[in-house]
């Protein structure tokens, strides 16, 4: 490489770095530390527990999440059980996301090359930051970002490769990219798709087998790497290695035999089509939140405008054409699995990312010279404007940043949980000799008899210790979970204070004797 391609190279990929870096560390430490709903049920619980060598101890501490692929978070885990400040710790939970938009400005200069400018990398920087996806995203432990880092470098990769490296080289690395995201967190999949119709018309007819073989090859390992082993110990443990999920077909005696599938945000019947529209407005449609954002509707817009220029010159610019399958193509289908399996806005991290650099490279494109630089500054500025960004759940940096002031409890206690709340963050603190059940959650109830409750009812039944109730301060009535099992309020309550709420061990002790409610076979723990 001659030292003059290797400028060049330092050349292209700094400022993209220098603005995706600042703009990141801006949104984080105007945001403060993530305190979501997430966070408390199942990021920290999970991994501490693996950590800790209590996971199969306890009984569905973090509900239905809990056994959600813990790989991405066990780093966070020990960060916060090392004690790091919140800012410290956030630092680490941002690095991905700036390496999303950092590869996403390098894609828009590839994609866009005859717009580029200081300007356009910092308007379109500042337009990618602050969509209703990402910028809640940043610096939290969603794990969006980290999926939305490995599908826009493998869309940088695919566009960077075209007319330089020959299929394999181009599609079994971005395949594994894709795959090893994919495998961190299973809502990825939707993009694999994308990748799979991108592989399809990025190119000649007779070269697609090779490329969706490469893909594929790449998808899998990855896939295998991230997934495989936590998949495996399902598996084993469980019999499903998805499980609970998809228990319709895997039929673990532990869940009952369905999907346990999010659907309250799936848009139906005419709906599903009027999804980029409805994005407009501020809403409910696909947020526990509610959010807007323009930029699903005018990214695929302009993507498609872009692809039917490109046709048209298609034979002066065979590479532009050939990006320009690729792009529309991925994101296409991408929105369209996105729609059809979640509709849950924040898994959109990395298609917002490509609508961002698209309206940019767009306006940079096809506004006459003179009038680009305010062209991208009044379209940043709308985009800015035109989205509703919810919060998630964020506080101030703290040091540390979780804490927990367990009260003394005998070693021979069992704290049980029963109600929807997220608690589990606080049961990664407990004691070692302490187990947590829960016996009522959004996955645990008396009334649903399956091997895993009947575990949990024996559990308690049999405990000859003392037992305790963990609960939000604020609750005044007992659970019916515990009296379906035997179980009455026995004193005063302990506090439980921490950084995220304030909870408080209650005294519970043998009340009525009642049937045993779940008569299946407990396995073997």
């Amino acid at each position: 490489m001659t030292d003059r391609t290797h400028a060049t190279r330092i050349r292209h990929w700094g400022l993209p770095s220098v603005v995706a870096l600042l703009l990141v560390l801006l949104a984080l430490f105007k945001q403060g530390q993530g305190a979501n709903w997430d966070l408390r049920n199942y990021h920290l619980y999970t991994p501490s527990a693996l950590l800790d060598s209590r996971f199969a101890d306890d009984i569905a501490a973090a509900q239905l999440q809990t056994w959600h692929n813990p790989a991405l978070d066990i780093p966070f885990a020990w960060l916060v059980k090392a004690g790091l400040p919140g800012w410290a710790i956030s630092l680490w939970l941002a690095l991905p996301a700036f390496l999303a938009i950092l590869f996403a400005l390098r894609l828009l200069d590839l994609a866009w090359p005859e717009g580029r400018s200081a300007m356009r990398t910092t308007m379109a920087g500042l337009a990618a930051v602050t969509g209703a996806a990402v910028m809640p995203g940043i610096g939290t432990t969603f794990n969006d970002a980290t999926v939305a880092a490995g599908m826009m470098a493998a869309l940088w990769w695919i566009a960077d490769s075209q007319g330089r490296r020959h299929a394999w080289a181009t599609w079994l690395p971005a395949g594994l990219m894709a795959g090893l995201c994919a495998g961190l967190k299973l809502t990825g999949a939707l993009y694999c798709i994308g990748f799979i119709g991108a592989a399809l018309v990025c190119g000649p007819v007779r070269g697609a087998p090779s490329r969706i073989m490469a893909l594929a090859a790449g998808g899998i390992a990855g896939a295998l790497l991230t997934a495989g082993p936590w998949s495996f110990h399902l598996w084993h443990a469980y019999g499903n290695p998805l499980f609970p999920y998809f228990n319709e077909w895997f039929r673990s005696p532990d869940a009952l035999a369905h999907a346990h599938k999010d659907a309250r945000f799936i848009p139906h019947g005419i709906d599903a089509l009027l999804a980029p529209f409805h994005l407009l407005t501020d809403s409910s449609r696909f947020s526990e939140g509610k959010l807007s954002d323009p930029r699903a509707l005018l990214g695929l817009a302009a993507l498609g405008a872009w692809w039917i220029s490109a046709w048209r010159r298609r034979r002066q610019d065979v590479a532009t054409i050939v990006i320009a399958h690729a792009l529309i193509v991925f994101a296409l289908l991408s929105f369209a699995v996105w729609v059809k399996l979640y509709g849950i806005y924040r898994y959109l991290f990395a298609l917002e990312l490509v609508c961002s650099v698209a309206i940019l490279g767009v306006v940079s494109a096809w506004v006459p010279p003179r009038y680009v630089p305010i062209a991208m500054v009044v379209t940043a500025v709308m985009l800015v404007a035109g989205a509703n960004r919810p919060n998630w759940g964020r506080a101030p940096f703290r040091t540390p940043m979780i804490s927990v002031q367990v009260p003394a409890l005998p070693d021979d206690s069992l704290v049980v949980l029963a109600d929807d709340n997220p608690m589990a963050y606080a049961v990664a603190f407990l004691p070692r000799t302490v187990p947590a059940i829960s016996i009522q959650n959004n996955f645990m109830t008396p009334a649903r008899c399956t091997r895993l409750q009947a575990a949990a009812e024996q559990r308690v039944r049999r405990h000859a210790g003392p037992i305790f109730l963990l609960r939000q301060a604020s609750s005044t009535e007992a659970p019916a979970a515990i009296l379906a099992y035997g179980l009455a309020p026995g004193g005063n309550c302990m506090a439980m204070p921490t950084s995220l709420d304030d909870l408080e061990l209650c005294p519970l002790t043998r009340g009525t004797p009642t049937p045993t409610v779940c008569a299946a076979p407990a396995p073997g723990r």
